[in-house]
């Protein structure tokens, strides 16, 4: 693993968390990228020179939990001894460490973070938020710990925990575009658009060139039912990053809710033979196929599609489907035969269903 010691501000283990450092790479729609990106931002924390100088004292040699540090006399050598395990890889190790560490020390503000963000590492989230809920109670806080745990609960899916962290964050530092950006997902999760708007309306006076801002104002927009906002915003987003392949769908969704399906075809048309041959995007083409009155094309689309997919059960059925529209029933039947072998039970009642 690459030594990180000598990054900036290398005298500080926790210094990012007044601020100096900002989540900014952590991207919305959690999933697999806002995990990679904790535990990114959870290892950084990690691989920092420790600051700790209070005395910790030795513990009991013969506790399990203080196996590695039984000498240590002081919560910065504990830290260093779980920077050295981190920066190996040996997260159980660290965690034994920190975890006897908490358990001796559990009013200590530095070492409840750290255990959160090793937890975070590997991510044990449920875990991670308790800790970082725990550090904040212990005070002070910062604007970084509240985002931080707002992060968490959000990919817990604690949507109102999610929303009081966000906005503490933002009370504290007022700076950060990130924070607005954030708490307006939250609000968007739970149908508060208005709310979700002011506070995009905010991120755009401090970041205007941030696309995801465009991007979820189109969303609130096609949620509105207001295509042509909808339309504006997302080509703003295209402006600022015309290669992001989530933008570029959007703006085809948007175009075949406006009804202009043979303009989303012609810009799906523009994307590389890999993002076309994505499940995804060959849903969406069958879809404007079908709007302006070309089931066989749809067919034929998403067959290319299927294989180079050839598991993917849901794909067979809607080639069936897609294929019975265009008349070829025969074919059809034999793709949803495909579809139920594959375990899309859906498939048989289908067929039987069909005149």
């Amino acid at each position: 693993m690459q030594d990180r010691s000598n990054t900036k501000n290398p005298t500080r283990f926790y210094a990012h968390r007044a601020g100096n450092a900002r989540l900014s790479g952590v991207l919305l729609g959690i999933g697999a990228l806002l995990a990679a990106c904790v535990a990114a931002y959870a290892l950084w924390t990690l691989t920092q020179s420790p600051t700790g100088t209070k005395p910790a004292g030795a513990g009991d040699p013969n506790d399990p939990a203080f196996q590695g540090i039984a000498q240590t006399e002081s919560i910065q050598e504990i830290l260093g001894a779980v920077q050295v395990y981190v920066r190996n890889e040996q997260y159980p190790q660290a965690t034994t460490v920190l975890e006897g560490a908490v358990a001796q020390y559990p009013s200590d503000q530095e070492l409840r973070l750290a255990l959160g963000d090793l937890y975070m590492l590997q991510r044990r989230y449920i875990d991670a938020y308790a800790h970082y809920v725990a550090g904040i109670g212990i005070g002070p806080s910062t604007a970084t710990m509240e985002f931080t745990a707002g992060t968490l609960a959000n990919m817990l899916d604690q949507l109102e925990l999610a929303e009081a962290h966000f906005s503490a964050s933002m009370q504290m530092d007022s700076s950060n575009p990130d924070t607005p950006i954030f708490l307006a997902a939250i609000q968007m999760k739970l149908n508060r658009f208005g709310e979700a708007k002011a506070n995009l309306a905010l991120a755009e006076k401090q970041a205007p060139d941030r696309a995801k801002i465009y991007v979820m104002r189109s969303d609130i927009a096609m949620r509105e039912n207001k295509v042509q906002i909808a339309l504006e915003q997302i080509r703003k987003a295209r402006a600022i990053e015309p290669r992001e392949l989530a933008w570029v769908l959007q703006e085809a969704r948007v175009l075949k809710r406006a009804g202009k399906a043979q303009d989303a075809i012609n810009l799906l048309a523009s994307l590389d033979q890999e993002t076309l041959d994505l499940p995804e995007t060959a849903y969406l083409y069958a879809e404007c196929y079908g709007m302006v009155g070309r089931p066989g094309d749809a067919a034929s689309r998403l067959m290319d599609v299927a294989a180079k997919h050839p598991d993917d059960a849901k794909l067979a059925f809607e080639v069936a489907m897609w294929l019975e529209r265009a008349g070829e029933r025969e074919e059809a039947i034999e793709w949803a035969k495909k579809a139920q072998r594959l375990g899309y039970t859906q498939a048989q009642a289908w067929v039987e269903s069909l005149p």
